[in-house]
């Protein structure tokens, strides 16, 4: 009876308290206690020289463009050979992002040998209050302000998901973002062949994919392929095992692309409406399964006849809506005089940080 009851109790307090945060931690510390544990590799870098030279010639990361100072930032470059052939090649001053310990001896004894034209981060490049490093490569006085820059961007960003909308609002000219400090930004990413088909084949996968920047590739950026490189050019290539998932992709290469900015999207006018729809899109990509409306209805009362006048029926999913549609959803939720004390709303409140950084 004794160990009957000692079983017994941890069921009859989870089924009794589901939703304790004392308790939910609990489960979740269980639960990963339980899975097998692993180091994945969540940055790589360009190790072979050959291929980094090829990189910088087809990425023109070496060139200027219409008499724009350059800046280039390294997102994650490890000690790869990358950041080492473009201090050879040109004199644009370098910034290098790198959270790893293991790199960052390697990384501040550049920043030692070319002072002023190098200096690197120990932060995650997707964190905007980072920004302030820029001052250690400019000279006394000199800021962005002083002449026109074109901010290059180059490496493997591993927090895509917070990365890309910050990258949205930046393009679009968000001063609120550090990196808006430039004239042009030109941002030339090493993806994997799971990324790469979420870039440029986002509206095919939407009901697949379950990431809210498969949207957001959709509707606001435009992907150009640079060049394919083997995975054994890179850092730790025979060891990189990339993650299995609901629809094929290259393993065998990383790709790298050229983001830039959509032109067409003529439902999104200034900030707010940007940072309406990238809010909007995060709370339905965790939903697609839904009906519209109801789904809606429940997120901003009497939106439902807005809805209906767009063409969507009351057995439509969100995951059978086109993605381009979702803008003018936006503006008809956004502009309905329920918004504003809608949970919707309320919702957008709280999830404002994680879309907008401080």
């Amino acid at each position: 009876m004794i160990n009957a009851r000692i079983w017994c109790l941890p069921v009859l307090h989870r089924r009794t308290f589901s939703g304790t945060p004392r308790l939910e931690r609990r489960r979740k510390l269980q639960e990963t206690d339980a899975a097998p544990r692993s180091s994945p590799i969540t940055a790589f870098f360009i190790s072979d020289k050959q291929w980094a030279h090829d990189v910088i010639e087809v990425s023109g990361l070496s060139k200027s463009s219409d008499g724009r100072k350059t800046v280039i930032f390294h997102a994650n470059p490890g000690n790869g050979v990358l950041t080492e052939s473009l201090l050879e090649l040109c004199d644009h001053k370098q910034i290098a992002w790198e959270p790893r310990k293991i790199y960052q001896d390697y990384l501040k004894s550049l920043t030692e040998v070319h002072g002023r034209t190098f200096a690197f981060c120990r932060y995650s490049f997707a964190k905007n209050n980072q920004f302030k490093i820029l001052d250690e490569v400019f000279t006394e006085g000199e800021t962005t302000d002083d002449a026109r820059y074109l901010a290059k961007i180059v490496g493997n960003v591993p927090e895509m998901y917070s990365f890309i909308p910050k990258l949205v609002l930046s393009l679009y000219g968000d001063c609120a973002l550090r990196l808006r400090r430039f004239d042009v930004i030109e941002p030339i990413l090493i993806v994997t062949g799971f990324e790469y088909r979420l870039m440029t084949e986002s509206r095919h996968l939407w009901q697949k994919a379950k990431h809210t920047r498969t949207a957001m590739y959709e509707l606001f950026l435009k992907t150009e392929l640079l060049k394919t490189v083997p995975l054994l050019a890179f850092n730790h290539g025979k060891q990189l095992v990339l993650r299995s998932t609901i629809f094929d992709y290259d393993r065998e290469n990383l790709y790298i692309v050229r983001l830039s900015l959509r032109e067409d999207l003529d439902a999104v006018h200034g900030r707010e409406d940007i940072v309406g729809l990238l809010l909007l899109l995060k709370v339905i990509s965790t939903m697609k399964a839904h009906r519209v409306i109801p789904a809606m209805e429940r997120l901003c009362p009497n939106i439902g006849l807005s809805l209906l006048e767009l063409g969507i029926s009351m057995m439509d999913r969100i995951c059978d809506i086109p993605v381009n549609m979702w803008p003018e959803i936006y503006q008809a939720v956004s502009s309905s005089s329920n918004f504003s004390c809608s949970p919707l709303y309320h919702i957008f409140q709280q999830k404002l940080h994680t879309v907008v950084p401080v």
